[in-house]
């Protein structure tokens, strides 16, 4: 003993490094830890016993197997059955009994208390957990120990069983599960089954397990955007049988219907299978709701402007996706859609365009995507602009030509404003445009609205409190500053606060309240251009600019979209350069950080972006009823 004393003394004279200490003693193989704290006296060091809680409570789980030092005996409600225990264990592991016995209740002083609300299962479950610290789950067992751990508040067992029932959710359980977590209130377990519904229900129509499933549940699947791989005919006929699997469930009908997007079949499928339904064609609810359908597929052109919860694609999926542009090589318009898939970090293709484009306009109304103008073969001065308009529905995957501008545009900007599309100024084979045409997708026709004071192209826009705003542009040779404000209402242009740097063929998108404005070129000198590499936004409220970072590279001409709350450039021309280029540049407006995130298949400028909701390509052929009552025979 005195040389091991010695020992420690000259381990704490030499070393103040735990790992020697551990070494001179062997005390890390003896469950013992600790640290050395320097103080005015000397260093002191600190122990710890990594075992000792555990040898604490196998010596109490001993006593109570002897029988010695309890002090309460426990009977579960459903039979005579004797459990001694411990009560400063009970209550050390339990806010119940805690409160049992030190808050006064006349169970504080009995020797033998019944739990009504426990049966014998449970409670030996749950007295064996608290001296032991393990536990042992089945199927036969668990809703005992559920029941049991509910009512006494002993939450580590609540989480083991937590994690038994998410561990073994399956097709043939996942109802079950689903009751299970409901009755006793489990919400982690109740969104997981859930989710895990969505994800196998066509899986789950198979086994006609679904026919079992609480009403609020199944009406929970049917209302998802995230419910995939069915069409909105399999699920009524699910819903049909699940109506009638059990008396009484006829009442639901108008509730449960009210979850099917009809308007999403085509007319063969609700004049086939569904008007021949009983109860579609004498529940006035029901009725209804074929009544919308029919008004909705009637009005094709005004759909973007009739969207609900039950024209909504089934889809969960915002994505950037990019349009057309003209090849860096052989100056070959694009016609391709394709969106960025975030999870495999790569380009998918979704259906092409008709025709190429670029230069062009696109906006989004009601997750519709319309392209505007533009041209389709390369030329730098505009002489080829077109006026047809194309608008791209991502139920369907399919395009469909709408009416045309009144007049052909290239190098414009397309806002989507109040449910209308402005189409800003521009150039054509006639010269640059200062007119201004909104289209109504109620009349499926373009009207002009006030015009510009100055022609313009080249220029930039975006949409803030009900106003479109306009930046910078060329007018008559000249790069501009200015920014102009439209109100669609009392159709008028306002100027604002100029730009601090004139600059055209930029972009501008809307975060929050702040306008951005991005990149584009300017004069360098008299006959030459020069990128813009910095960048700025117009506080509305204020009418100020302010300076943010500036782009890493230079991109004019380019596709903008802004993305979970984050700015991506998209393509475009670099004139430091003279090439087009592939990059995407994100910019952070929190952390006003500017970063290379991917790039374009190919380099392109000229092309468009936005953000809409769509299926991945590799859904495509899952997705709800993918012919569009449009093209119905």
């Amino acid at each position: 003993g005195i040389q091991i004393l010695q020992h420690i003394f000259y381990c704490f004279r030499n070393k103040d490094d735990d790992a020697h200490m551990k070494v001179a003693l062997g005390y890390g193989d003896m469950g013992i830890s600790a640290h050395l704290q320097a103080s005015k006296t000397g260093n002191t060091r600190f122990f710890t016993s990594n075992t000792h809680s555990s040898v604490v409570l196998q010596g109490f789980d001993q006593l109570r197997i002897e029988g010695l030092l309890c002090d309460v005996t426990l009977v579960a409600g459903d039979g005579d059955e004797a459990f001694p225990v411990h009560r400063a264990m009970m209550a050390s592991s339990s806010d119940y009994f805690k409160a049992m016995f030190t808050g006064g209740m006349k169970e504080q002083d009995l020797m033998c208390i019944k739990l009504h609300g426990v049966n014998r299962i449970g409670l030996k479950k749950i007295i064996d957990f608290i001296y032991t610290a393990k536990l042992s789950l089945n199927m036969e067992n668990l809703q005992d120990t559920l029941e049991a751990a509910s009512f006494l508040q002993i939450l580590p067992v609540l989480d083991f069983c937590k994690v038994f029932l998410i561990s073994g959710v399956s097709l043939d359980n996942c109802v079950e599960v689903g009751r299970i977590a409901n009755a006793y209130n489990l919400t982690e377990v109740d969104k997981y089954v859930n989710n895990f519904i969505l994800k196998n229900f066509p899986s789950l129509l198979g086994t006609g397990e679904f026919v079992k499933l609480p009403f609020e549940r199944l009406a929970f699947v049917l209302s998802s955007n995230s419910l995939k791989h069915c069409t909105e005919l399999d699920l009524f006929k699910a819903a049909c049988r699940w109506l009638r699997y059990e008396d009484g469930r006829m009442d639901f009908a108008p509730k449960l219907m009210k979850n099917i997007r009809f308007p999403l079949m085509n007319p063969q499928e609700l004049i086939n299978h569904v008007q021949t339904v009983d109860f579609m064609r004498t529940d006035n609810t029901c009725v209804n709701l074929l009544l919308e359908a029919s008004n909705y597929q009637m009005m094709p052109y005004m759909q973007p402007v009739m969207q609900s919860e039950r024209t909504a694609i089934r889809s969960d999926s915002a994505h950037l996706v990019t349009l057309g542009g003209v090849l860096r090589q052989q100056l070959v318009v694009s016609k391709e859609l394709r969106l960025f898939d975030e999870k495999a970090h790569e380009w998918k293709a979704l259906a092409p365009m008709d025709a190429p484009r670029y230069q062009h306009g696109i906006a989004v109304i009601g997750n519709f995507l319309y392209v505007v103008g533009g041209q389709s073969n390369y030329d730098t001065k505009g002489k080829t602009a077109v006026d047809t308009v194309f608008r791209y529905d991502p139920r369907y995957n399919k395009w469909m030509q709408v009416a045309c501008l009144n007049e052909k545009r290239t190098f414009f900007h397309l806002s989507a404003l109040k449910g209308h599309l402005y189409a800003v100024g521009g150039r054509n084979a006639a010269g640059e445009l200062a007119t201004v045409e909104c289209y109504n997708p109620r009349t499926n026709e373009w009207t002009y609205v006030a015009k510009m004071n100055e022609p313009h192209y080249g220029h930039a826009g975006t949409v803030y409190g009900g106003y479109m705003y306009i930046s910078g542009g060329i007018t008559h040779d000249t790069f501009q500053k200015e920014l102009m404000c439209f109100d669609p209402d009392a159709d008028k242009w306002t100027q604002k606060a100029p730009m601090t740097t004139v600059r055209g063929l930029h972009c501008m998108c809307t975060v929050g309240d702040r306008l951005y404005v991005i990149g584009g070129n300017h004069f360098r000198g008299t006959s030459d251009y020069d990128d813009v590499l910095s960048c700025e936004y117009y506080s509305p409220a204020l009418d100020l600019w302010t300076p943010i970072a500036a782009m890493l590279r230079g991109q004019s001409d380019v596709g903008v979209a802004v993305f979970e709350n984050k700015i991506y450039v998209v393509g475009g021309y670099s004139w430091n350069n003279r090439c087009m280029v592939e990059i995407v540049q994100k910019y952070d407006p929190e952390k006003d950080e500017w970063h290379k995130v991917f790039d374009l298949p190919e380099s392109l400028g000229g092309i468009r972006a936005c953000t809409i909701t769509v299926f991945p390509p590799e859904d495509m052929s899952c997705s709800p009823s993918r012919e569009s009552p449009l093209s119905a025979p």
